[in-house]
């Protein structure tokens, strides 16, 4: 009997945040020692454009994509038969091992012919894409396997080798500092991928010998199934990630510092969701893509409704704190050491406007899997195409013509995420029902002003930041008092306001437990 229903699905988010929860706050901490110990010089926003570069292979061979592509077939072969989809799994793991090692060899040796900072950075890091790739699909087989914790959590091992190494390197001048930084990040993806190893093992182990496990078989006829949703996941993702690496570019004509603005901002608008928007995005793929599999539509729209509601119901109070705790929260995280005042409000004023596209954002990465679970994967990538196009044009129309600065670059993410959330919902089909939602965020905005009021009361600079008047406090007591004051009115007025919500939410909670 199918268990994918709405407290199956929950429970499964519950796990993968549960896990996530714990690598953000990892994550969190990672990049406070960064900004604490390096600040925002130039070198370490060339650390961080090269990041992006490299960043772009991972998402072509790795994490999203391959979910897409890998899980609906995985469902369907092991559906026929366990032991296929095991041969299947060795096959792909097989395949990308061998085209990883050749393209990091390509691009190795293409950088070396280059001389700018960001090229040498990248070419340290490139050996690190080989393990985070095939972390990538690990996890998407654990996924299938409805195993969320190890997963979410792994990225805590990269997270801690990477902090060790910036507290290692902080007495090294940038320049150097951030060559080691880059070795330091390839041997923490490595540890990453190791955590997944021993699961994948056992499951290989359930349907093959040995032998079989072993038994290079790259390229299979198994494979040619994957070969579209590949290709067309690549152009969509290529899309997407090429203009990441444009925005650093685009970023560093605004200013020299502006891809460490940038990174800063992202890593706070990127936590709700990677929180709620990934936990329940990874744990819906294998649910749609097990109720098309069976004709169950009915089940397929129910499920991507109940998703679409309940990230909602978390991610647009988010988008209301970012605005009203925006700048306390930068402040308390970053507003010390190498990370001075300009910075906090540069960061803060990219992140306000990385904030407006945090709900199509999540709704992006939710409808997007009802395309995967049918195997349409066309259709997402011309939405991502167009998307992309737009963000170009918008990056150059505000750097160039309206001279924004580093934050133009994260209006223009938002504005294209608002177009591909509208674009994908209208070819998905699915019907705009703002009723259940009008409730909710009104709350949440009424809370947001309320926290904003009692801020400008206790001297929070929020109101006064477009005149330049803020006050900032630089102890970590009087930092810690802002926010958390504003933050701790902000959930009681929104969860006294939405009680029936809350209790419906942590109802299903405990029934998916």
């Amino acid at each position: 009997m199918n268990t994918d229903t709405h407290h199956s699905l929950t429970r499964s988010a519950l796990r993968f945040f549960s896990g996530t929860s714990i690598s953000r706050v990892s994550g969190l901490v990672r990049d406070m020692t960064m900004a604490f110990c390096f600040g925002t010089s130039p070198a370490l926003a060339a650390f961080l454009l090269a990041y992006r570069f490299v960043y772009l292979i991972r998402r072509l061979f790795g994490e999203g994509l391959l979910h897409q592509g890998f899980i609906p077939h995985f469902e369907t072969k092991k559906n026929e038969d366990p032991r296929r989809g095991a041969l299947f799994f060795r096959d792909l793991f097989f395949s990308l091992f061998l085209v990883l090692g050749s393209l990091i060899i390509i691009a190795e040796i293409a950088l070396s012919f280059s001389s700018s900072e960001t090229a040498k950075l990248a070419m340290w890091m490139l050996p690190g894409i080989f393990f985070i790739c095939l972390f990538g699909l690990s996890t998407g087989l654990l996924q299938s396997e409805r195993s969320f914790f190890l997963p979410s959590v792994s990225p805590v091992a990269s997270n801690a080798v990477w902090i060790l190494g910036v507290l290692a390197l902080r007495n090294l001048p940038i320049h150097q500092a951030v060559v080691g930084l880059s070795i330091v990040l390839s041997f923490a993806f490595f540890v990453q991928w190791g955590m997944t190893v021993p699961r994948i093992y056992r499951f290989l182990r359930r349907s093959l010998s040995i032998k079989e496990i072993f038994s290079i078989a790259p390229f299979s006829a198994e494979l040619k199934s994957l070969a579209r949703p590949i290709l067309l996941g690549m152009i969509g993702v290529a899309s997407v990630q090429v203009n990441s690496a444009i925005d650093g570019i685009f970023a560093r004509w605004a200013d020299l510092e502006g891809p460490a603005y940038l990174w800063y901002a992202i890593r706070i608008q990127q936590l709700p969701l990677a929180l709620f928007g990934l936990a329940i995005s990874s744990a819906l793929l294998p649910s749609l893509s097990r109720a098309v599999e069976e004709g169950a539509f009915a089940r397929f729209e129910s499920l991507l409704n109940f998703a679409k509601r309940k990230i909602f119901f978390l991610i647009f109070p988010c988008v209301v704190g970012i605005f009203v705790l925006g700048l306390a929260s930068v402040n308390l995280l970053f507003g010390r050491g190498d990370f001075g005042v300009n910075a906090v409000y540069e960061t803060t004023l990219c992140l306000w406007c990385y904030g407006i596209g945090l709900l199509p954002s999540a709704f992006v990465q939710i409808v997007a899997q009802g395309f995967y679970a049918k195997k349409d994967y066309s259709t997402p990538t011309k939405g991502f195409l167009c998307a992309a196009l737009l963000n170009t044009g918008l990056n150059a129309l505000l750097v160039f013509w309206f001279d924004l600065g580093a934050a133009s670059i994260a209006l223009a993410t938002s504005a294209s995420s608002v177009f591909n959330a509208i674009y994908l919902s209208q070819k998905l089909g699915l019907k705009a029902n703002f009723r259940p939602m009008f409730k909710v965020g009104s709350c949440a905005i009424i809370a947001g002003m309320a926290a904003l009021f009692l801020g400008y009361l206790i001297g929070d600079g929020t109101l006064l930041f477009w005149h330049g008047q803020a006050n900032l406090p630089k102890t970590v007591t009087m930092q810690l008092y802002h926010f958390g004051v504003q933050t701790g009115l902000f959930f009681a007025v929104f969860f006294g306001l939405c009680r029936k919500e809350l209790t419906e939410l942590i109802s299903i909670m405990n029934l998916s437990r």
